[in-house]
């Protein structure tokens, strides 16, 4: 009797989805975190939606760490689309924030070779920005 409890106790931990759940919940969590970075939590969260789902296997429920890892995931996903949403309607409001962009890089450029990037590369990126700006407005 003891024999056999001890190996229903044992069957609990031994499931082949715990570590695929596991590393679903990494890069869940790591999809979150890594938000700013813009393309990680892409790679993150594609990861933890994939590990999550092969964690499940052929069993009809999916572990809690595969669902938190899943959730996660999504989240991170959500939260990097909608920085990219956000970023580019602040670039269609305000086209100006461009041309800004492109004087501080030729000022950057000038100030650590000592040549404009116009002379460096054939044209200036504040120039450049501005044709850009130039297709908002």
């Amino acid at each position: 009797m003891e024999n056999q409890s001890q190996n229903e106790y044992n069957a609990s931990f031994h499931n082949p989805g715990n570590k695929m759940a596991l590393v679903s919940l990494i890069f869940g969590v790591g999809s979150v975190f890594t938000t700013a970075t813009v393309f990680l939590p892409l790679f993150f969260a594609g990861l933890s939606v994939v590990f999550a789902l092969l964690s499940k296997g052929y069993g009809k429920k999916m572990l809690t760490q595969a669902k938190v890892g899943l959730i996660s995931g999504l989240v991170g996903l959500a939260m990097t689309i909608a920085m990219f949403i956000s970023s580019f309607a602040l670039l269609i409001s305000n086209p100006e924030i461009l041309t800004e962009i492109g004087a501080q890089y030729d000022a950057t450029c000038e100030m650590m070779y000592g040549q404009s990037s116009e002379e460096m590369f054939g044209y200036s990126f504040e120039d450049m920005m501005e044709e850009y700006a130039d297709m908002f407005r």
